[in-house]
């Protein structure tokens, strides 16, 4: 026998099993070549983006295995087309299309057992001119690195010819969106988010974070969908039941729909006339008394600016159920994966990415709800965290790769990690190790990105975005597959979608760390330790606690004492910890956690080899910040081994890169023509006495007129705040300020806040009405009844203010000496301005 006489029998089922099939292939004839056609026929009778169809040569039949029969799938045929289609009965897998004239097979090739490539070869689309976008033809130009032939027929071929659809208005002139099959059989239409959806805590995870007029949308790969629907993807939109018309109940019958149980508490539906797949829905989206939220098949969309449907919806970067696809047909899978990425990178871009990331925040009302019910950060924030990284695709063992340097405190912690982080990449540039490092602070200046760095650098746009929708599709795509509101799995409590706003971002620096190869990384802290969204990581090389404080009283206790417990938390079992000089009360709550852990915790006075260093500012505050960075730094360079521990002379990678840190907006000095501006993020009651104290000496002795401008929110306590910077600023020969301004943390008179600054957390009646801005200038006044005070709604009018003082009432040789302080978002809003740059 030749080889020409060999064949292959390559077998079908759908995902009832009532269609099952083999055809027998000669082996010459494989691979079969798969076509992807996207024509408005097979978009319609289907409900996909496109069918998956390869010809069978005419000597290989289909030959069905019993007990399965020819009759169990419906026919479907309309006039305009010699071709019948046919789809199975029970679950409404589409099977096959047959040419009535000639009696040919075209199937389809998804619900084959082995689409392997030496069964199948996907070689081109089809009718992509139909798509009117061009949508998925352009995600997939090419698979397994063939490039796709696009093909469409000659425009005076009658074959040609698309259903252009019209758009439509309901009886108050509002958009609606025509979702029908291609017999018309189900024909309905969809509205847009509606106000009662985006206040509805379930509801609004299925609106686009991006543009709240659209709804959410993915494509999935998942092996339920592919044998139910005959396709190797479907394209899913959410939607509400209450926003179809006619009303659709939540039996999902509508005019010839049929429904099929694919397993329990799931339901899908497809036209019993032309098999296009409608809807699929669950138990956990359809709470009693609740709204039911469905899946919705793209394919049957009738939008007017394509098959995408770009007007109405918003796609995710990551297909679902990816590992099922990948696990079918890999090749495929990875181009959709690659395609979709650089789809919505190219659609949604970081300013996307940064409305996305905001609709992350507490609202005023709930964080207001929360204080009120006495909720706090607990042991469960730690589990959901957990959660979260086992939804992203890691494990917390993974977060170890990165050589954590953990660091808590109330003032000067960031500081710290920039000493800390200055010091590796001092070595990364002389000595090559580390080969790449990454810092993670909070709260950024001027841009988000800065909160994530490599090599010292915030992370570029492109990349913010795409490993932003990266985690945001991660996400949403794992809580698909554990219920919308998967159980958490520490605890079993439900959890969102994905997290709040600094959570995310953390989530998100873990992703973008492990992926890009960083081997050091330097982590601060949010707020507290030991319930901090940072602290996951079991096995940091070191933790350091910086100088301790009363802050964030409500989270972490009013007393230094359980302060000190709450900071205590990152330090762990087998990982040296350091934290320098405390308050005895807070040393003694320090001790006792590291007691209780097994850790030896030392104390640090500050390291005389930074005698002779010039670390700005030389305060004594500063080289205590500079002392517990150098040992830390020194542990990680022990640990990658380009150091030798207890070296009695500090390195001068070392005394250079402590003298070269600048943390902007700490201390920093810009000076101007007319002005010099001292800016710092200070906002606690200590680390405004320092900062004060610090404008005090690095004034003194010049004539100018000195102006403050202040702004803080969120802080009952931050009216005493006042007091403090008065007294550290006294004047013998005057008032502690000329002139004293209060504005908002609003960035631009007319444009309002820059999208990285914008706070939901905020009351903003209350900011649009300046009451705070009003008390702090009353409680000035009562201070000193002779400075000139005002109140600004913007940081850019403040800023305005403060030059025409320069220009108005300055003798020769003199400036204006301005001190902006009380809030890192004033500080990041005035250096945004001064420098106009997106990031520091």
């Amino acid at each position: 026998m030749t080889s020409e006489d060999k064949t292959k029998f390559l077998e079908a089922k759908c995902f009832c099993g009532s269609v099952h099939f083999t055809v027998e292939v000669p082996i010459v004839a494989l691979p079969l070549p798969v076509h992807l056609c996207h024509c408005t026929v097979c978009r319609y009778r289907s409900g996909a983006p496109c069918v998956f169809h390869t010809n069978l040569p005419k000597e290989a039949p289909m030959k069905f295995i019993s007990p399965s029969v020819e009759a169990n799938m419906t026919v479907y045929t309309f006039e305009e087309r010699v071709s019948a289609w046919n789809f199975c009965s029970t679950c409404g897998c589409h099977i096959t299309s047959v040419d009535r004239d000639d009696g040919h097979w075209t199937v389809s090739t998804s619900i084959f057992k082995d689409h392997g490539p030496e069964n199948f070869q996907i070689k081109r689309h089809i009718y992509s001119s139909s798509t009117f976008d061009h949508g998925l033809p352009d995600i997939i130009p090419q698979v397994d690195g063939l490039h796709l032939e696009d093909w469409n027929p000659p425009h005076d071929d009658p074959s040609s010819e698309t259903l252009v659809p019209k758009l439509e208005h309901d009886a108050n002139g509002q958009e609606r969106l025509r979702a029908e099959c291609h017999c018309g059989g189900v024909s309905f239409t969809i509205g847009r988010p509606t106000k009662e959806v985006l206040e509805d805590a379930q509801l609004k995870d299925f609106v686009s974070p991006l543009d709240q007029t659209k709804w959410m949308a993915l494509y999935d790969a998942c092996d339920d969908c592919r044998l139910l629907n005959g396709t190797h993807l479907v394209g899913w939109t959410f939607i509400p039941l209450s926003t179809c018309n006619p009303p659709i109940m939540r039996d999902l019958k509508i005019g010839t729909a049929k429904t099929y149980q694919s397993s329990p508490n799931v339901l899908r539906s497809f036209c019993g006339t032309c098999g296009a797949t409608v809807f699929f829905t669950c138990e956990e989206r359809c709470p009693t008394g609740g709204e039911s939220v469905v899946d919705l098949a793209t394919g049957i969309l009738r939008a007017t600016e394509g098959s995408m449907a770009e007007k109405w919806l918003t796609w995710r970067s990551n297909p679902a159920w990816l590992p099922s696809g990948k696990q079918y047909h890999r090749a495929f899978s990875e181009a959709l994966e690659q395609g979709m990425k650089k789809w919505t990178l190219d659609h949604y871009d970081q300013e996307n990415a940064i409305d996305s990331l905001n609709s992350l925040q507490t609202s005023h009302a709930a964080f207001k709800a929360r204080i009120k019910a006495g909720i706090k950060p607990d042991a469960s924030s730690i589990a959901e965290m957990k959660t979260y990284i086992r939804r992203l695709g890691y494990s917390t063992s993974d977060l170890d790769r990165l050589n954590i340097i953990h660091v808590a405190g109330t003032k000067g912690k960031g500081t710290t990690c920039a000493f800390v982080d200055s010091i590796l990449s001092r070595y990364r540039t002389t000595h090559g190790v580390p080969r790449k490092t990454g810092l993670f602070i909070s709260p950024h200046l001027v841009s988000v990105r800065e909160r994530i760095r490599i090599n010292s650098t915030p992370i570029p746009e492109a990349l913010f975005a795409r490993y932003f929708f990266d985690v945001w599709d991660r996400l949403g795509s794992a809580a698909e597959q554990d219920g919308v509101e998967g159980a958490n799995q520490e605890n079993g409590s439900p959890l969102d979608i994905r997290p709040t706003y600094a959570r995310f971002l953390t989530l998100m620096s873990w992703h973008v760390f492990l992926q890009e190869g960083v081997d050091v990384a330097v982590y601060e802290t949010g707020i507290g330790g030991e319930f901090d969204a940072t602290n996951v990581v079991e096995g940091p090389v070191a933790a350091g606690i910086s100088s301790l404080g009363i802050d964030h009283i409500f989270a972490l206790g009013d007393t230094i004492e359980k302060i000190a417990w709450h900071k205590a938390g990152i330090m762990k079992t087998g990982s040296p910890a350091f934290t320098i000089e405390q308050v005895p009360a807070a040393q003694k709550v320090l001790q006792e956690r590291a007691d209780e852990k097994g850790v030896g915790l030392q104390a640090l006075k500050i390291d005389p080899r930074l005698r002779d260093v010039r670390i700005h500012p030389d305060a004594e505050f500063q080289k205590k910040n500079a002392t517990l960075a150098t040992v830390l730094a020194e542990t990680a360079l022990t640990r990658l081994g380009v150091l030798t521990p207890h070296q009695d002379v500090l390195p001068d990678e070392f005394r250079k890169a402590l003298e070269d840190t600048v943390f902007r907006g700490r201390c920093e000095i810009k000076a101007e023509d007319q002005v010099v501006w001292h800016l710092d993020g200070a906002h606690t009651a200590d680390s405004l006495t320092l900062a004060s104290k610090w404008f005090a000496n690095e004034t003194s002795g010049q004539t100018g007129p000195r102006v403050l401008v202040f702004n803080q929110l969120g802080r009952v306590e931050a009216i005493d705040f006042l007091n403090l910077i008065s007294a550290a600023n006294k004047q013998e020969n005057g008032p502690p300020f000329s002139h004293v301004i209060f504005c908002t943390n609003i960035t631009h008179a007319q444009t309002g806040y820059k999208r990285d600054f914008v706070n939901n957390q905020y009351d903003t009646r209350e900011i649009e009405s300046l009451a705070v801005q009003r008390r702090f200038a009353e409680r000035w006044s009562s201070l000193d009844p002779e400075a000139s005070v005002v109140v600004l709604p913007t940081i850019e009018q403040a800023l305005t203010h403060v030059r025409e003082l320069g220009v108005n009432m300055l003798n020769k040789d003199e400036k204006i000496q301005a001190f902006v302080t009380g809030s890192l978002h004033l500080v990041g809003g005035a250096l945004g301005i001064l420098e106009n740059v997106d990031a520091l």
